[in-house]
């Protein structure tokens, strides 16, 4: 597992009548429950994704921290069991934790216009920010009463806070459908963290050249450069990441890559033909 440090932060006091919650998607962390563990308040879960055999736990925890204890403590411990920095956020609310678990379950439900359904994964921090944008104002208004404030790790490793509502009868109706644009900037806003996987799973080498913080922008950016020439398969979208990491900022501005990458996007060149020309083999005897 790649290691992953949350970056630092203090929280401020609670305002009276507001409690502190860490929202956790168990599919980022290797062992949930050694977090859970750790806190002195029992977890409930958005809905359950314990695997029959025990082998894997991608359930989702509400779990209401002390006022007392320092955001410090609660980062240490996650650091040594979260795979992503969406792995946690964290709500102040003044909902009872059952209230809240109720209406942050209520938001998982969503659908497009075909009628197809599908999870609202706002519960991962990576997701949180872009959902809220990709919503309607009738629906982000509705979605985000459910306290006063939601803090989140965003995209380039910061902390950042959406402000919320909390009316005392929850406006959200059942269920959300998003239209076709909407569901487009879903996909393309999340889409650089799956590079960011695959790259961390079959070539971290690469990765390693940019601070971790500028990863998701890079590759949204090589995303964007691929999409101007018309490429977006996801086969050679990959690979026009793959040629902008190993070439760098430069790439879209070099009159050279322009080129290849026009003829990639027209098929006058293949991927091999591209790297044999930039990269050509020494052979050593």
């Amino acid at each position: 597992m790649v290691p992953t440090t949350f970056p630092r932060t203090q929280w401020q006091p609670l305002a009276t009548g507001l409690h502190r919650y860490l929202l956790l998607d168990g599919a980022q962390c290797d062992a949930p429950q050694a977090v859970l563990q750790f806190l002195p308040h029992a977890a409930s879960r958005l809905f359950d994704g314990l695997l029959a055999d025990g082998s894997a736990d991608t359930s989702v925890y509400l779990s209401r921290l002390p006022p007392e204890l320092p955001a410090e403590a609660v980062l240490l411990r996650l650091d040594g069991h979260a795979k992503a920095l969406g792995a946690a956020t964290v709500i102040e609310s003044g909902l009872t934790q059952d209230v809240l678990l109720q209406r942050l379950s209520r938001r998982l439900d969503a659908r497009y216009p075909n009628g197809k359904e599908f999870l609202a994964r706002f519960y991962d921090g990576r997701v949180l920010p872009w959902w809220v944008q990709a919503l309607d104002p009738e629906q982000r208004d509705a979605f985000l009463a459910v306290g006063e404030y939601w803090h989140y790790v965003t995209h380039d490793h910061r902390w950042d806070t959406l402000a919320l509502t909390c009316p005392a009868i929850d406006p959200h109706l059942l269920p959300w459908t998003l239209e076709a644009e909407q569901r487009r900037v879903l996909i393309d806003s999340a889409y650089p963290y799956t590079l960011i996987e695959h790259y961390q799973l079959t070539d971290p080498e690469l990765l390693d050249r940019l601070p971790s913080a500028n990863w998701y922008g890079f590759l949204r950016g090589a995303v964007a450069l691929a999409a101007r020439f018309g490429i977006e398969d996801s086969r050679r979208v990959l690979m026009v990441c793959t040629w902008a990491l190993l070439v760098g900022d430069d790439l879209a501005d070099d009159p050279a890559w322009q080129q290849r990458l026009q003829d990639f996007a027209d098929g006058r060149s293949t991927a091999k033909q591209i790297g044999d020309a930039v990269w050509p083999m020494e052979e050593t005897w």
